[in-house]
């Protein structure tokens, strides 16, 4: 300092700002990817079609990921449904899966034991097996799943599927066949008795299930036919969005 000069004050120090809040995490939506795998029999693009219905009044933003192999007659404007492509459609669906967000899978086949079977352009292809499934599912392990599969046998699915955070519907049992599993029905039973079931979207996961297998059974004994047996899991961690009314699966922890 010179003489005579005045001293000046050393700056009062400003606090650094706080930083801004993060941004709200987006809300949790459904992604449903359905797939009419033969192309032998109508129902199975129904039963995707039926089932999208359901997936929209729960949650109209939903993001919609649909192929089929499409039978006579029917529209061939949704991508084929061959096990190439449902590989690409769940490596997409893990890459944009959420923790918030719900993924419902839908697979509507002719099955034989432990395959779901591929049909397209008048030739079958290679099928779906439990552990191509389960390999497909494994990147979801961490986002809720919904599993339905509308098939001949596909009970035999369900323990190589079984995930904490996973719910697997099925049409039948490890040996049983589904009645009424025609060529030219409008949809499998299973997918109609689910997906077309009043008031669906206010029962919780178990009780939808429950009014299906009974729909299904009174059926069955009517026409004396055997039982199909559709089978239900649901994993530990998914009992918390489970329970809950289908509509308000997106509130749900």
């Amino acid at each position: 300092m010179f003489p005579g000069q005045t001293p000046v004050a050393a700056p009062t120090p400003v606090a650094a700002p706080e930083p801004p809040p993060p941004p709200p995490e987006p809300p949790g939506r459904i992604i449903f990817a359905g797939f009419a795998m033969h192309s032998q029999s109508k129902a199975f693009r129904n039963d995707v079609v039926l089932a999208e219905k359901l997936v929209k009044e729960i949650d109209p933003n939903a993001l919609m990921l649909k192929l089929a192999n499409p039978a006579r007659d029917q529209s061939t404007d949704w991508p084929q449904a061959t096990a190439e492509n449902f590989a690409l459609v769940m490596s997409k669906t893990a890459e944009v899966a959420r923790p918030q967000d719900r993924v419902v899978l839908l697979i509507s086949t002719h099955s034989n034991p432990g395959l779901l079977n591929i049909h397209a352009g008048g030739k079958h292809l290679p099928p779906i097996t439990p552990k191509i499934l389960s390999d497909a599912l494994a990147p979801l392990n961490g986002v809720p799943t919904l599993v339905v599969l509308s098939a001949c046998y596909s009970g035999a699915f369900v323990e190589p599927l079984k995930a904490p955070n996973r719910v697997v519907l099925t049409a039948t049992d490890v040996r049983r066949t589904t009645f009424n599993c025609k060529y030219n029905g409008n949809h499998t039973p299973f997918a109609e008795a689910l997906f077309d079931q009043p008031g669906a979207e206010n029962r919780s996961v178990s009780d939808w299930m429950g009014e299906a297998q009974k729909s299904i059974a009174a059926l069955e004994k009517r026409r004396k036919l055997p039982a199909s047996r559709p089978r239900i899991f649901v994993g530990d961690e998914a009992k918390a969005w489970a329970d809950q009314p289908l509509k308000n699966w997106l509130q749900a922890p």
